[in-house]
Formats: C-alpha cells, sequence, structure tokens
C-alpha cells in the first residue's frame, strides 16, 4: 500500500485551499492505495496517464472522473462498460460523495474520507455570519414538529395530527401508546413498519417522511395527512340509503377505488409483503380522489421466518361489538381484523401467502356490494370459527337475510338498478374460496376479471354460456341493439303491409283474371260475329263493287258510297282488287265534292297497283278543285276510268280529245245568307 499525495491537472487547477481528501482503494480484502487529493479533476482508471491509478479486472484505462470543488466531491462515469456503482445502483450523472461512501468501480472498491479538519473548515465556512444563514439555521435547529391534534388510534399506537416546521405542511405523526414505549419487541416492530411502509413508494400506499427520534425520547414517523374519509365510512352511509352518498360514490366509483387498493396490494405483493390487515377502516379516500391504503403495521415479508406467539397472546379473545359493528385488530395467533380474516389466519397458521389477501379483498368486494359482511358480528369466536369452516353466507343469501338483530338487509340503492351484477358476484366467489389454490392465484388476476365486468364482459370466474354472452353482448352494445331492434319491427311491419298488399293484389288479380276470361268469352264470341259478317261481306263485296259502279252511273255518289264501302270491308288481300275498289271509292268521293278524302282514295290505289290510274292528272284537277271548287259539268275524262279485274286486263276506253273550256269565268259558289 503507497500514500501518493496528488496534485489537481493543470487545466482544472482549484483555487489555493488547505483541504484535502483521502481515497482509499480496496481490491478484495486488501488495501492497495490510499490517495491525497486536494481540490481538483482526477482521473481514476488502469492507464499509467490517470491521477488515480487502479490495476483491478473490470477498470477500463479512463474509468471514471473525480471533480473536489466548493467542499464537494463528485465521481462521474465516463462511459465505462463496467459502470461506476453507489450501493449497487449505477450512476449516470455526476454524483456527489460524502465521507464514508463506497464506491465500486470493476473489481475495486473506492472509500472516500474527509479529514476532521476538512469537516470542520467545511463548518466554519457555512456558518460564516457574512452568510445570513443564521436565522434560517436556527429556525432548522428548532423541534421540527409541533402536535395539534389526535387523528385515530390503533391497538399498539396513536396517530397524531402534526405541524411541520421545517416545510410548513401539516403531517400525521405515528407514536407508541403510552407504556408501549419501554416494549422492545413493540417498539421493533413499530419501526418495522414505519421501513417497511416507506419502502412501499406507491401512489395508493400511504408515504412515509420521516422516522426519528423526538427530544422526549418518543420514537415517531411522520406520513401524509389524508384529508377525507375511510370506505368503512362510506359504507355505513350506504346502508342508511344516504342518497347524497350513493351518488357520490355508485357501484362504478366503488370499483373504481377497489381497484386502486388492489393495486397497492399488488405492487406489496411483487416486494414479497402482504397487508395481513386489510379492511374498510384502513382505506383512506382523499377529498381530491385519493386513495391510500394505511396501517401496515401487520405486514409482513413472505420471506421473514414466522415469528410464533408467546403464551401470554390470546388466540381469540373474547371482545365486545363495537358500536359500528367492527372488531379491533387481533394480535398473536389470529392476526387481522375478523370478519376481515381468510381462513389462514382464522387457523392461526404462521405461513401465510398472499393469497390470504386476496380472499380479504374479496371479502371487502362483498362488502361492497351488499354492505354486509359474509357472517354475523355477534362475537369474535363465532366469527372466526364461521370463517375457519367457511360457513359464510354467499352474496344471493345475505341480500335477503335479516341482520343481527332482525333488521332487513339495506337495499343496493348504490347499484345499478338496485340489483346485484350477477359477475361481480362470481369473482366474489371466486376469490372468497376456503381452499387457497381455488382463489385467484395472483390480484391482477382478480383485477382482470372487475374490469370484464366493468367493461360490460363475463369474468372469467362466471363461465357464462352462450346466452349469458349473448345478454352481455347486447348490454354493451345498447344503442346498436336498439336500433336493430328498431329497425327488425320496422321489417317487420313492412313485411305485414307488403304481404297483405301482395295478397290483396293476388285477389284483386284473380278477380281480373276472371272478368277477363269472360271478356275474352264475348270477345270470342264477337270474333266469331265479326267473321261471319266478313265472310258475308267477302261473299257480297264483289256484288256490292257492282251495284256501287251502277249508282255511279245513275248520279247516286251517296249510295255507291256506302256500297264500295261495304266492299271495302269484305275485300280480299289482292292489292289489285283493293285498287280498284278504292278507285270506285274516289269516283264517288269526286261526285260527293270531297276531293281530299277522293284524292287519298286515289293516291292508296295507285300504290297498290302502280299504272293503273293517271295519279299525276288526277291530283292536277282534284289540287285545283281544292283551290277554286271548279269541276267540269260533265266531270273530268278520268272519272270514267275503271280498274280491270285481275287476271282479265283489258284497255281502258279511249276517251274523246277533250274541248277547251270556254274563257267564260266560273260563277263563284254562292254566298251563306247572312241571319
Amino acid at each position: 500500500m503507497h500514500q501518493p499525495s496528488l496534485s489537481p491537472s493543470p487545466e482544472t487547477a482549484a483555487t489555493a485551499q488547505d483541504l484535502e481528501v483521502e481515497v482509499h482503494v480496496w481490491i478484495g480484502t486488501e488495501c492497495r492505495a490510499i490517495y491525497k487529493i486536494p481540490p481538483g479533476v482526477y482521473l481514476v482508471g488502469s492507464d499509467p496517464s490517470c491521477h488515480l491509478r487502479i490495476d483491478a479486472e473490470l477498470v477500463e484505462r479512463m474509468h471514471a472522473r473525480l471533480s473536489f470543488f466548493g467542499h464537494r466531491l463528485f465521481i462521474e462515469d465516463l462511459e465505462s462498460h463496467g459502470g461506476v456503482f453507489i450501493g449497487g445502483i449505477p450512476l449516470n450523472l455526476p454524483t456527489p460523495v460524502q465521507t464514508g461512501t463506497e464506491i465500486h468501480i470493476g473489481a475495486a472498491r473506492l472509500l472516500i474520507h474527509f479529514a476532521e479538519e476538512v469537516r470542520s473548515q467545511i463548518a466554519a465556512d457555512l456558518e460564516d455570519p457574512s452568510l445570513g444563514l443564521a436565522t434560517i439555521r436556527h429556525e432548522l435547529a428548532q423541534e421540527p414538529h409541533q402536535v395539534t391534534g389526535t387523528l385515530g388510534e390503533g391497538g399498539m399506537g396513536l396517530v397524531l395530527r402534526a405541524r411541520d416546521h421545517r416545510v410548513h405542511r401539516s403531517v400525521a405523526m405515528k407514536v407508541l401508546r403510552s407504556g408501549n414505549e419501554f416494549s422492545a419487541d413493540k417498539l421493533l416492530r413499530f419501526v418495522s413498519e414505519a421501513q417497511l411502509t416507506g419502502q412501499l413508494e406507491h401512489p395508493n400506499i400511504v408515504p412515509v417522511y420521516q422516522l426519528g427520534v423526538a427530544s422526549d425520547g418518543q420514537v415517531f414517523y411522520t406520513m401524509k395527512h389524508v384529508r377525507g374519509e375511510t370506505l368503512e365510512s362510506v359504507l355505513q352511509k350506504l346502508r342508511t340509503s344516504d342518497v347524497e352518498t350513493a351518488r357520490q360514490y355508485p357501484l362504478s366509483a366503488l370499483l373504481t377505488i377497489f381497484q386502486k387498493v388492489a393495486d397497492a396490494i399488488a405492487f406489496a405483493h411483487s416486494r414479497g409483503v402482504i397487508h395481513r390487515d386489510l379492511k374498510p377502516a384502513n382505506i383512506m379516500l382523499g377529498t381530491f380522489g385519493e386513495v391510500l391504503v394505511m396501517d401496515w403495521g401487520l405486514a409482513k415479508r413472505l420471506a421473514e421466518t414466522p415469528t410464533l406467539p408467546s403464551d401470554s397472546s390470546p388466540t381469540a379473545p373474547e371482545i365486545s361489538l363495537p358500536t359500528e359493528g367492527r372488531f379491533n385488530t387481533l394480535h398473536g395467533a389470529v392476526v387481522g381484523t375478523p370478519p376481515f380474516l381468510s381462513p389462514e389466519q382464522a387457523d392461526g397458521l404462521a405461513t401465510l401467502d398472499l393469497r390470504s389477501d386476496i380472499f380479504v379483498l374479496g371479502v371487502i368486494l362483498y362488502e361492497i356490494l351488499c354492505l354486509k359482511p359474509p357472517v354475523h358480528l355477534h362475537n369474535t369466536e363465532q366469527v372466526i370459527e364461521a370463517i375457519r369452516t367457511g360457513k359464510l353466507f354467499s352474496l344471493a343469501e345475505r341480500i335477503r337475510t335479516p341482520g343481527e338483530h332482525g333488521e332487513p338487509p339495506p337495499p343496493l340503492i348504490h347499484c345499478p338498478n338496485g340489483k346485484l351484477p350477477e359477475g361481480l358476484a362470481a369473482v366474489v366467489q371466486k376469490a372468497m374460496q376456503h381452499a387457497p389454490a381455488n382463489r385467484y392465484q395472483s390480484v391482477e388476476d382478480l383485477q382482470k376479471d372487475i374490469v370484464a365486468c366493468q367493461n360490460g364482459f363475463a369474468p372469467a370466474a362466471e363461465e357464462a354460456n352462450w346466452f349469458r354472452q349473448l345478454q352481455l353482448l347486447l348490454g354493451r352494445r345498447r344503442r346498436e341493439a336498439v336500433l336493430v331492434g328498431c329497425f327488425l319491427v320496422l321489417s317487420q311491419l313492412l313485411l305485414t303491409y307488403f304481404l297483405g298488399r301482395i295478397a290483396a293484389d293476388r285477389k284483386m288479380l284473380r278477380t281480373s283474371e276472371s272478368a277477363l276470361g269472360e271478356s275474352n268469352l264475348e270477345l270470342k264470341s264477337a270474333n266469331q260475329r265479326l267473321e261471319q259478317i266478313v265472310y258475308q261481306l267477302r261473299n257480297t263485296a264483289d256484288s256490292n263493287y257492282k251495284d256501287a259502279l251502277t249508282q255511279l252511273r245513275q248520279r247516286k255518289p251517296s249510295q255507291a258510297l256506302a256500297q264500295i264501302n261495304l266492299a271495302l270491308v269484305g275485300v280480299a288481300d289482292s292489292p289489285r282488287t283493293q285498287a280498284r275498289y278504292l278507285v270506285a271509292r274516289g269516283h264517288a268521293n269526286t261526285q260527293l265534292g270531297f276531293y281530299s278524302e277522293a284524292l287519298d282514295d286515289y293516291r292508296q290505289a295507285a300504290h297498290l297497283f302502280p299504272g293503273c290510274i293517271p295519279f299525276d292528272e288526277i291530283e292536277t284537277d282534284l289540287s285545283r278543285a281544292l283551290d277554286d271548287g271548279f269541276r267540269p259539268p260533265e266531270g273530268w275524262g278520268w272519272e270514267k276510268i275503271d280498274v280491270p279485274i285481275p287476271g282479265k286486263p283489258k284497255q281502258p276506253p279511249k276517251l274523246p280529245a277533250a274541248t277547251p273550256a270556254p274563257a267564260a269565268t266560273p260563277s263563284p259558289r254562292p254566298l251563306k245568307p247572312t241571319p
């Protein structure tokens, strides 16, 4: 071992001060070197150029940096692979080091020692009157707490309300009851409670601020002063059907509180700690939504060896039932508070595990649901015996069973529709199974089932069938279910309406078909009669035509028109025959002065039998007649044309040359007399 005295690096030389710090380098059980360093910056590593050279395993060339300035020593990791550790925790930033601190660098340990004259010099410098710190130091040197009242009491200690003068806040101070401070066992349990609670840093576990000894020798610890009420107080108000409490704490809000309590217990279990005294009276509800699990005085680490009770410890003392209907916490073989005990606690078993807390969580959830514990609270022995043997009321029984004094069970005004939720009842039943192996095996499993119930699903403990699953699905999708129901009803109404319309239409169709059948019969009969008439007309068509020609020669155009119309009705399909009849009707219309109708007849005839008549000449003459009404007294020459009979062609007779008409102006048509 050597004792070199180092100077700071020239780049970071400190102001001249007669201060030195000793750095002891240990490798295994041997102190290899002691460095005395004045203020400055020093490199630590295995490289020969380092100020503090350490030749040990896992120590890198440039491993760490020591900085000594302003009465403070800092250690900094230079991003080494091995790291720098204090108390087993790796350092990420420059960290101040106090005297006696042990620093691990690779396989080496550094112990820091400030000499007495250094500490004295630092204290003298800090108490320099010119700094103006005397008033503040005097205030901080006074008694830190002032008791201002009592918040509560338990079997072993008191919880006081106190004022913390140093940080100016109200705190809860727990102290031992008078006389208990002289018991080593109770004092050790008290200190263990403070230390264990302080180590359980969780938002739902009451935080511990300070553990200490007051000026009068009283051991105390302070914790957060929670302003609010206990869960027990809330449940008591619900038992009395307090409407305002039911509005503020419906079942959904109570389940949220329960989940936060379960979060705290799950965290404690992850740290190997069981509570052993869970109950609504130990759950504080803050004014601003805080939920804190209190009183960890009976908490126990699972790795601890169980402490056997002394002969004088009561196993199940006879305790009168308090006015609020609850027992005090028991100590000894039976640890906890009836009825919030697991069967293992009721049996006085020392080897408890986390499933004991899970059972009690089930009891708390039981009371949240039906506002009553699962057993009548007559006396401690009966309660413990009922828990030990598993003779507890089911939830369905409890909501119908009268109370201890025959009073009716309280109405479930905090539950939806005043009814017990089936899913949560199954969760309680599984959590409170008598055999630990049949319960939930972790708080997380219990919480998952409660979350399933809160979200409208069936918990695993319920083992719901398909009908129950469908019922829950409709409950989760209530709006969609209503819309689907309305759609189905509307669809049914529309279907009924359209089916009725179809039936009515079918009936009308059958009626129409019947009428149509009758009409078809009548039409058939009429067609038969018409066919007979047409047949007769066809047989008489040629004679009617000949009669029409005779009437034309006799200048009887009206009779001729009637006869030729009959002939046209019965005419055959021969175009020549139709053309001949049309020419005859054109002659009749011409004689009657119906020049437009006559022109149509001639046009049809010329179309059916081209060349049978001089249509151009006829059209010219009739057009003139239509314009001025002129017609030769003896008629036009083409009026004597007759269409030959088919199969018997004959030349039309030669017409004499037309004599030019005198130049006399035709006489105008007579005017109608004016009335």
